[in-house]
């Protein structure tokens, strides 16, 4: 594939700014009783009383006014069995996962109108997915422990947790093809409506933990494009951000042991890899890092900046997605070390004639 596929969305000279912290936003500025429930953010769509819905548009508006050129959908959670957790049938979860999207749209022209110098194209909506952690209970997005067939052993609290399938390579083969086929059934879920599927401009696989889910991501995706070709749909560009608590991979080697090295998560994105019938997996347009705090970021930076030289030939690199944790209240600092972690990142691979384009979270709207 082509790397500058997001080129056509953005500009890849300049820094282009996302929304920050949807579900934390509603709840801590807009009073949504969202916090521990199946849908997170998604709860403010199935507010019978509008208020959800109200709050929604609101805050996606706001984040525009604040700067924000690229709004997620209240979609993060969003799937056929956090919905059915709920107690929704699939027609209804279906129903209401478009309304997410168009909620975003909404606010997306209501501050057209307020400002008639932006241009449609200026922003863009971006489908925000988790990893398949974030619709278990409890959730495990940060922490990659995952049932069967998902991983090796579902949440407990009464032996020790683990991540990895060791040298089981049979269960972690199955592994990756249950997480495959979840991610698979969920974009193509969007992807049922043709006026929510237009509504979407990219889609964003946020917050995953564990190595072997990257590659799960990259078969569904192939599956995917190949499912929206034959079926004359647009294919939409998308990417990937791993999550790293306390600067570290979640997945494990072997049970118990050393984490797997950013590196290789980054490379798990981007190699060249093919499936079981010999069609090369699809590749992310962008890769990145999220939900992850500031100070392990240059590290990481370095490591995803290797494993790409690594694994890309020339000069046309996927985008870098950087959204680290911040707080308003923290914003200026904050922004100092992202500019300066970005600044410092783009010096060191100048010299080699390469480039990142970025795309960056901004903190929670105060």
């Amino acid at each position: 594939m082509s790397y500058p596929r997001l080129n056509a969305i953005y500009n890849e000279k300049d820094i282009n700014l996302a929304d920050g912290g949807l579900g934390l936003t509603l709840e801590s500025k807009f009073g949504l009783k969202i916090a521990h429930t199946p849908l997170w953010s998604t709860r403010a769509v199935v507010d019978d009383g509008g208020q959800g819905l109200q709050a929604l548009l609101q805050a996606h508006t706001e984040f525009l006014r604040a700067g924000a050129r690229t709004l997620l959908t209240a979609t993060y959670q969003a799937a056929y069995n956090t919905f059915e957790r709920e107690g929704y049938t699939r027609d209804r979860a279906l129903e209401l996962m478009s309304s997410a999207v168009t909620v975003a749209n909404k606010a997306k022209s209501q501050y057209q109108v307020e400002n008639p110098i932006i241009q449609p194209h200026d922003i863009r909506i971006v489908l925000s997915l988790c990893a398949f952690g974030g619709t278990v209970s409890p959730m495990q997005d940060y922490d990659g422990i995952y049932p069967p067939p998902y991983g090796p052993r579902a949440y407990t609290t009464s032996r020790e947790n683990i991540t990895s399938f060791g040298e089981d390579l049979v269960g972690r083969e199955k592994s990756i093809q249950a997480l495959a086929k979840f991610h698979t059934e969920r974009v193509l879920a969007f992807a049922d409506s043709v006026q929510t599927w237009d509504m979407i401009d990219a889609i964003a696989f946020e917050t995953v933990s564990l190595e072997r889910e990257v590659t799960a991501i990259r078969r569904a995706m192939t599956t995917v494009e190949e499912v929206l070709q034959k079926g004359g749909k647009c294919v939409k560009p998308w990417w990937i951000t791993a999550v790293f608590p306390d600067g570290c991979c979640r997945e494990t080697q072997v049970p118990g042991r050393d984490s797997i090295p950013a590196k290789d998560v980054a490379t798990a994105m981007i190699r060249e890899e093919a499936n079981d019938q010999g069609t090369q997996l699809a590749r992310p347009d962008g890769i990145g890092i999220n939900c992850t705090e500031m100070q392990f970021l240059p590290g990481l930076v370095e490591a995803f900046t290797q494993a790409t030289g690594s694994c890309v030939q020339g000069t046309k690199w996927p985008w870098l997605i950087l959204k680290p944790n911040g707080m308003a209240r923290e914003a200026e600092a904050w922004a100092a070390d992202l500019l300066g972690c970005i600044d410092k990142m783009k010096l060191a691979v100048a010299g080699e004639g390469l480039f990142w384009a970025v795309v960056v979270q901004q903190p929670l709207i105060s």
